[in-house]
């Protein structure tokens, strides 16, 4: 059974978001508000198009209809995309777009293509000079770091002279797409490549440049804890209960947490064939068998499935490149063999060791992990400006400067902080800052979305009293998160960590009865649980800016 062409683009790649509605323009006057008039010109299964007029000059309405393989806020993010875009070369002219009120419908105004046809179905003598046009539109929004993933032939008009990329629901930035969209992307190249191979030079080194940032992108994106959870949530609810349909959304979100997840992809394969699926099983399980190549269970269903399939349906598959393009395994060279003895060896503290080509979390931060998976998911959220109080070895750091556009970490252990520089030169993180002191050295002049403590707070309470909270509110547009004992008492007796803590009238002001008086000035305490490093002692806060 094969797959709806519509189908495996939005239900693989897409990923579901809450609702809202918006409308967005460009300024020009050219609004939906102001059309005079509206007439049918196409009616299809899941969209309608009209010919309507503004200010007496014609223009197209496209109105798109909910179905179950559209989330319309991931189209919307595709026309925000269009509309942040410095050159549109090429590209058909987008006035206004929006969401419907009644959230059943998304709108997009264009400009009016009524005298161009489809490029596939021009003359063949004049196959070149649009396939140069096609490839000097698509080299132009990669340059501007974009990814048109559906830029099939069948995307494309032309007037017989000038060409223009016709549908703009599927554009998106690197830190957007998973590793299917790049290879839907890159069939989609191979089919330009076929409609007129003249062009294929082009298309190659397109398609070559690509591949490196591909690897680049996906070969160091970090493990993701929370892809892992709900991996393992996705298959007990596959296994022991039966419910694909709750599976697979487990799989999904584990897609849009972790782009790269390869085992999401080889579930996501499993329920496939389980539907009679198989083609779209092989795009799924080609996916995960990229990633991963060590991995015996992909490389088997991969195989099995390709036994299984005749020639003439692999030709059909036109989800596939038709060749593998395995990620090349990360290399343990002399460096990272230096640089992950000294982590696993360093004695403070003993419980931050990690992976440093994985970032997986090793020995007791594993288990550390797991409890901040299971009580503070905020922790591995999506900031934009990342700040670790007590840095350490740099795991959370490392963790967001993936996503994050600048992530800075206050640590005073002057090895600690070596040892994260030359694990983030390693890794090629250039958006780290580190300041050796303490928070209350640190110059605070910049605003954080995301703010970790892990064991430090109450080094925090000793310097400022409960001035502290003032402080944090100062600095925070967005969680904090707190990992620390609350209790007088507790401290008294570690005394000789910090000698303050021996100080009565400070230690006997300190409980989490004040801390939740105190944060609450400025904050939304949204939970508190028992940590996992010390759960009769510590416990795990997570707190929201007012």
């Amino acid at each position: 059974m094969q797959i709806a062409d519509e189908q495996i683009k939005e239900k693989v790649v897409l990923h579901p978001s809450d609702n809202y509605h918006i409308n967005i323009h460009d300024g020009t006057g050219i609004t939906f508000s102001n059309i005079t008039c509206k007439e049918l010109i196409k009616e299809l299964s899941t969209s309608s198009i009209y010919k309507c007029k503004i200010n007496n000059k014609e223009y197209v309405s496209k109105v798109i209809y909910k179905n179950p393989n559209m989330d319309f806020n991931n189209v919307l993010k595709s026309y925000q995309n269009y509309q942040t875009l410095m050159s549109k070369d090429g590209i058909v002219d987008v006035y206004d777009f929006r969401i419907s009120d009644c959230g059943e419908k998304f709108e997009v105004l264009m400009e009016d293509l009524s005298n161009y046809y489809d490029v596939e179905n021009a003359e063949e003598s004049d196959h070149l000079q649009l396939a140069t046009q096609i490839l000097s539109i698509l080299k132009n929004l990669i340059k501007q770091n974009v990814i048109p993933v559906d830029c099939g032939i069948a995307n494309f008009v032309t007037d017989g002279k000038n060409v223009k990329m016709l549908d703009l629901d599927f554009i998106l930035r690197w830190n957007e797409v998973t590793y299917f969209n790049i290879k839907w992307f890159l069939s989609r190249l191979e089919g330009i490549k076929s409609w007129c191979p003249s062009i294929s030079s082009g298309i190659d080194e397109l398609v070559s440049e690509i591949n490196t940032k591909k690897i680049k992108y996906f070969g160091s994106m970090p493990y993701n804890p929370i892809a892992a959870k709900l991996i393992e949530e996705g298959e007990k609810l596959l296994i022991e209960e039966n419910n694909s349909e709750e599976a697979l959304n487990k799989f999904y979100k584990a897609l849009e947490v972790q782009p790269n997840c390869s085992a999401a992809y080889n579930n996501l394969a499993v329920i496939s064939w389980n539907n009679d699926e198989k083609l779209k099983t092989l795009s799924l399980l080609e996916c995960a068998y990229e990633l991963e190549p060590e991995n015996e269970t992909y490389k088997t269903n991969y195989f099995d499935v390709v036994n299984s399939l005749d020639n003439e349906s692999k030709r059909n598959n036109f989800y596939l490149t038709n060749s593998l393009s395995i990620l090349p395994a990360k290399e343990k060279s002399d460096n990272y063999i230096t640089l992950q003895k000294e982590i696993d060896n360093y004695s403070y503290p003993s419980n931050y060791a990690y992976d440093i080509l994985t970032l997986k979390p090793k020995g007791s931060l594993e288990t550390r992990v797991e409890y901040f998976v299971k009580y503070t998911p905020e922790l591995f959220e999506k900031c934009n400006n990342f700040l670790s109080i007590g840095s350490s070895l740099g795991y959370m750091l490392l963790f967001h400067s993936f996503r994050a556009k600048k992530c800075t970490g206050i640590e005073p252990d002057l090895k600690a902080n070596e040892i994260v520089r030359s694990v983030a030169s390693f890794r090629n993180a250039n958006n780290i800052e580190l300041f050796l002191g303490t928070f209350k050295e640190f110059e605070k002049k910049d605003k954080y979305d995301l703010i970790w403590m892990g064991n430090v707070f109450q080094y925090m309470y000793v310097d400022y009293s409960w001035k502290v909270a003032e402080e944090l509110a100062n600095i925070s547009s967005g969680k904090c998160i707190i990992e620390a004992p609350f209790e007088g008492n507790f401290l008294k007796q570690q005394s000789h960590l910090n000698a303050n803590w021996k100080n009565e009238k400070l230690m006997n002001d300190y409980s989490f009865k004040r801390f939740r008086a105190e944060m609450e000035k400025y904050f939304k305490i949204i939970s508190a649980n028992p940590s996992g490093t010390d759960p009769l002692n510590r416990m795990l806060v997570v707190l929201e800016r007012k």
